[in-house]
């Protein structure tokens, strides 16, 4: 499995479901309705408010 850190793998979900909430598509191409893609945004923006905190959290780790 490849070294990453959390924020990293958060920051590629985020991406994910942002991705899904614009093109209103699964990865898998299944298309979405606009609840769901509305759902991935909130998602996504939520995630990314949390995101700021661990990586100031990684930061002061000195493990990472």
């Amino acid at each position: 499995m490849a070294d990453i850190l959390l924020s990293d793998a958060l920051r590629l979900a985020i991406n994910v479901l942002r991705d899904v909430a614009e093109s209103r598509k699964m990865p898998s191409g299944v298309a979405v309705d606009q609840a769901v893609a509305e759902l991935h945004a909130d998602a996504a923006e939520t995630l990314e408010t949390s995101l700021g905190g661990l990586v100031e959290h990684e930061k002061s780790d000195p493990d990472n």
